[in-house]
């Protein structure tokens, strides 16, 4: 291993990247074919902007080129490309299930409201019980269109519009919300 590699590579764990980008380069002119080299100033790179992404890479990568260095480096370069042209899936997803797993904690599964009004004798008592103090976290069409008729039925129009007119916000271009908001014009 190159000596500016070696000082490339611990002043990448501890966070230097400015000098690691410098000893990265320094090891690619000497050697312009080191695969390690190029990825690590690639990273060190990322790290200016996308630190926690950059550093998650640079462990996995270090990891894997032990177990298959040919492997772990074109892995590696695939997802430093794809994070570079994308606006960066990996925060993107992590986002999506830090919000869907605070939304679980704040409300409740349409399951378990679905659980909850059958157990009721009165639907109009279930409804109020539920649906005023938690939120009824739907992850399907046919469920929405379910409590959308629900509601309609036990005489929540106001508030079967306002959740309409929400999804609309969401999914502009979904024809079905639009037919269910002239539905519940209509009715």
């Amino acid at each position: 291993m190159s000596k500016f590699k070696d000082l490339a590579n611990n002043s990448f764990f501890k966070r230097d990247y400015k000098r690691a980008l410098l000893n990265y380069s320094l090891a690619l002119k000497e050697k312009p074919d080191d695969n390690e080299a190029k990825i690590g100033a690639l990273l060190a790179d990322m790290a200016f902007e996308k630190e926690d992404e950059a550093v998650a890479l640079f462990e996995y990568y270090e990891v894997t080129k032990a177990i298959d260095a040919e492997n772990a480096e074109r892995t590696i370069e695939r997802i430093i490309h794809n994070v570079d042209e994308t606006n960066d899936p990996v925060h993107e997803i992590l986002t999506t299930i830090e919000e869907r797993i605070n939304a679980i904690e704040d409300g409740i599964l349409y399951d378990e409201f679905i659980a909850h009004v059958t157990s009721r004798e009165n639907i109009k008592t279930a409804l109020e019980d539920l649906i005023f103090s938690s939120k009824i976290i739907i992850y399907k069409k046919e469920d929405f269109i379910e409590l959308i008729g629900m509601l309609l039925d036990n005489g929540y129009e106001e508030m079967a519009y306002n959740y309409i007119e929400t999804a609309l916000t969401l999914f502009p271009d979904d024809a079905l919300f639009y037919d269910l908001l002239q539905t519940l014009e209509l009715h």
